[in-house]
């Protein structure tokens, strides 16, 4: 009898085996493509726009200073804060390092601010602010990964960066209206230039040659139901492109390798229709499965009133978790920095929907533990601020006007429709919504604190 496959069996294998490299890819690469296409969203002449909120239009290795705090206008980053004015810039340190002007924190004393360097993969490697730099603030050198400092640099702090290709957002405390003032002018010490004899203006490789539209390959499948057959081809091609631009890391590269035995190769250029089509078919499939496998890790599986994120910001090998925050939460800071709880059900553990009323209760020995401020922000199913006409989306311990209950507690409320106290209101669409906790500088000891369960009121 003979033991040689077939040629369908064969192809088959070959199928199967590009499917599982697929979905790896596919759950591996997202948040490095999502990188690339934010990127070439913001830093895109054509889509250059007045200086609104947070959806930056700026060139390479320039600042984007958001006057306001985000609102349901601005729609390129999900889930932002609605508290904080953010200063975000795209940095390519393939042509020498950059220079990054820190504020000072001393002549602004009691605002909380931040300055967050995530790497091409979504790494948040380093966070400067208050707590690690001089008072009077101070000028820190990026430096792409094996790069040497200049001599004349060499009295400088340096950060080296782990990929060319760096995202700085910054993120200043703003209160109400009155506020913005003081906060911008924090801001306006916020500064970046080239160092001395450098070039700049020069965007990475994979920017300049994406293809296809910018659009998140998560929610064009997951959310607007287009076909994975349409959709994979380019993310794969835009794949191929950006591993050219920041290789990955040391310890990934025998996963790499193997996404290689599916024509998934580092390059300028992936020749799709050149692919065997056992490959191809099974590439689809398995970009799929990694969607499907996303999508589903953004709901939880046990209908839990709070989820508190336990890796975000820095992710190591968890490849899913990271490919999730970058879904959900795209630039989410690391632990040390600030801790988001998530709430999606209510304490019936059932989904939270705008038709019912619900009121969220902190007790008076029991605030969120947080060192410089917290928050409730509310969002829309499509992860994006709810447009309301009170013009609400967040209440923390910096909102004016709160009332505290007679025992000290403080109490707030969420329906659709205004309820006979506005104060304490957070306005919610006639359907689905879920929140978003936040708590900057998180106390020791916050994971064994437990969040209130929302409450459901009679109507």
């Amino acid at each position: 009898m003979s033991t040689t496959p077939s040629s369908a069996a064969l192809a088959a294998a070959r199928q199967a085996q590009a499917r599982a490299i697929g979905l790896s890819a596919f759950v591996y690469g997202y948040p490095l493509v999502e990188s690339f296409r934010t990127c070439r969203l913001q830093t895109s002449a054509a889509a250059a726009g007045p200086d609104q909120g947070s959806d930056a239009r700026m060139p390479i290795d320039q600042l984007h200073h958001s006057p306001r705090p985000s609102t349901d206008q601005d729609r390129d980053i999900v889930t932002p804060a609605n508290d904080l004015l953010y200063s975000t810039g795209w940095i390519h340190l393939g042509d020498g390092p950059r220079l990054l002007q820190v504020p000072s924190s001393a002549a602004h004393p009691g605002r909380y601010f931040v300055l967050a360097l995530y790497d091409a993969y979504t790494e948040n490697f380093e966070n400067l602010g208050p707590r690690n730099c001089a008072a009077a603030g101070e000028t820190v050198v990026l430096v792409g990964p094996g790069d040497p400092v200049p001599e004349a640099l060499a009295g400088h702090r340096v950060v080296r960066c782990p990929t060319t290709l760096v995202w700085l957002i910054g993120r200043i405390l703003a209160g109400d209206e009155a506020d913005w003032p003081a906060a911008r002018a924090l801001q306006a010490e916020i500064r970046l230039a080239p160092a001395p004899g450098t070039p700049t203006g020069r965007r990475p490789g994979a920017v300049e040659a994406w293809e296809g539209a910018p659009v998140d390959a998560m929610a064009a499948c997951s959310e607007q139901g287009q076909p994975a057959a349409q959709v994979a081809p380019l993310f794969f091609a835009n794949l191929c492109r950006a591993l050219a631009d920041a290789p990955g890391r040391t310890e990934d590269q025998g996963l790499l390798a193997w996404f290689g035995q599916a024509a998934l190769v580092a390059g300028s250029h992936l020749a799709w229709d050149g692919i065997d089509p056992p490959l191809r078919a099974g590439l689809v499939e398995g970009f799929a499965e990694g969607v499907a496998l996303v999508a589903a890790a953004a709901r939880s599986r046990r209908a839990r009133p709070w989820v508190l994120a336990s890796r975000a910001g820095r992710y190591g090998s968890d490849y899913l978790t990271r490919a999730l925050t970058a879904y959900i939460g795209l630039g989410a800071l690391a632990t040390d920095e600030a801790l988001y709880g998530a709430g999606h059900f209510d304490a019936e553990h059932a989904p939270l929907d705008g038709r019912r009323r619900y009121s969220l209760r902190f007790a008076a020995d029991e605030m969120p533990p947080a060192d410089a401020f917290w928050s409730v922000t509310l969002y829309d199913a499509d992860r994006f601020l709810y447009r309301n006409a009170a013009r609400r989306h967040s209440i923390g311990d910096r909102t004016p006007g709160l009332q505290r209950e007679p025992d000290g507690s403080l109490q707030i409320d969420f329906s659709h429709a205004p309820p006979a106290r506005t104060t304490n209101w957070l306005p919610t669409p006639a359907g689905p919504f879920y929140l978003i906790l936040r708590l900057y500088h998180p106390r020791e000891g916050v994971r064994s604190w437990r969040i209130p369960a929302l409450q459901v009121q009679e109507a």
